[in-house]
């Protein structure tokens, strides 16, 4: 049976992923968040601890919601190199006028916020707003260092074309992807591609595929799952602390969306959780 997903479900989501396009107020986020932990599980959203994530096992039912990547706010598309000077990313007048979005429109404000929240981290050497396929690139090769071969890994569902939420059955144990250094790159609304990537050594992360099947609609999906094995670095009211229940410095894990990047060390392979 495919369930109807809530308004609780849908503002969990955004918030834990970041997906309004700019930052979500203190005072919303105080008082949607009992009513969001009361209502669902954290699985529901994508959120587990790393001791749920190894003991998952075939035929398990995870209730999860796999949003559809909303196009006219997350284009597929960087700019093209020759209109990148006669349109800086700095001086976003021209877009607005060019596009005709109004920037008090819902769509205007999520791209002010993407210049708002890249106007932030400029001149960071960990985090970069990447406009273009060359600035992205050279992030992630300086972050691995020279002469190491990368690639990328995302959320898959070729055939889920409507966001539903539904029970998952597990079809694999999850597939650890081992890479030494690993750097997430997220888009942000814009009128065109932008991406925010990041990367932080002082921050251990583990990664891994789980192959699920959707039990209402029988779309496969391959998520990628990402684990923090510590969260000292969240604030102590984070939602993660009160849907999960652990304590501030353990570990948690969440699910890459579509559009959500992992760039991952060419050379190495996955191996089961249970070698780990």
């Amino acid at each position: 049976m495919v369930l109807r997903y809530t308004y609780p479900v849908l503002l969990c989501i955004l918030i834990l992923m970041g997906r309004w396009g700019y930052a979500v107020k203190d005072e919303i986020f105080r008082e949607n968040e009992t009513k969001i932990s009361h209502h669902i599980k954290s699985a529901e959203v994508g959120l587990f601890t790393m001791d749920e994530l190894l003991n998952f096992h075939v035929g398990q039912k995870l209730p999860i919601f796999f949003p559809i990547r909303n196009l006219s706010l997350y284009p597929p598309f960087f700019l093209p190199p020759k209109y990148q000077n006669i349109i800086p990313f700095i001086k976003p007048a021209a877009m607005f006028n060019l596009f005709k979005v109004p920037p008090s429109s819902p769509k205007g404000k999520a791209f002010l916020g993407t210049l708002y929240s890249c106007d932030s981290i400029n001149g960071e050497t960990t985090k970069i707003c990447a406009t273009s396929l060359d600035s992205m690139l050279g992030f992630v090769k300086k972050a691995f260092g020279p002469d190491v071969d990368f690639k990328f890994i995302t959320t898959t569902h070729p055939t889920l074309t409507t966001p539903v939420f539904q029970n998952y059955t597990v079809l694999e144990p999850p597939v650890e992807i081992v890479s030494v250094k690993k750097v997430p790159c997220h888009p942000f609304p814009y009128f065109y591609a932008i991406y925010f990537c990041h990367t932080d050594l002082n921050y251990e992360t583990r990664a891994f595929k789980l192959r699920l099947v959707g039990d209402g609609s029988g779309d496969e999906v391959e998520a990628v799952i990402v684990c923090h094995l510590d969260s000292k670095n969240l604030s102590s009211d984070h939602l993660v602390f009160r849907m999960l229940g652990v304590e501030k410095g353990s570990s948690y894990c969440h699910v890459f969306r579509q559009g959500d990047i992992l760039w991952i060390q060419q050379q190495t392979s996955g191996g089961g959780v249970a070698a780990v």
